[in-house]
């Protein structure tokens, strides 16, 4: 082989090295930006998850306040009874 040949033969093999490095980074990249996508996804799921959680409760303590609040009003007219007299 000659030398242009030899030299061909490098720049050829140079070429496919350079062309692997690059789809490695690419990769690694676009593996990284998933990677990234997932996690903030992950986080607003979480976050859904939290609010809807709360809501629940809070529709669960508004029932439990006004059974309270009902019960209350039950013992405030109980107890007018009981300080009345009975003629």
């Amino acid at each position: 082989m000659s030398l242009v040949e030899w030299g061909l033969l490098f720049g050829v093999l140079a070429n496919g090295v350079g062309l692997l490095i690059a789809l490695i980074k690419v990769v690694a990249w676009i593996s990284s930006h998933i990677a990234t996508i997932n996690e903030r996804l992950n986080h607003i799921e979480n976050q859904v998850n939290n609010d809807i959680t709360g809501r629940k409760v809070v529709g669960e303590m508004r029932q439990d306040i006004a059974v309270i609040k009902t019960q209350i009003t039950d013992i405030r007219d109980d107890l007018k009874a009981m300080r009345t007299p009975i003629n």
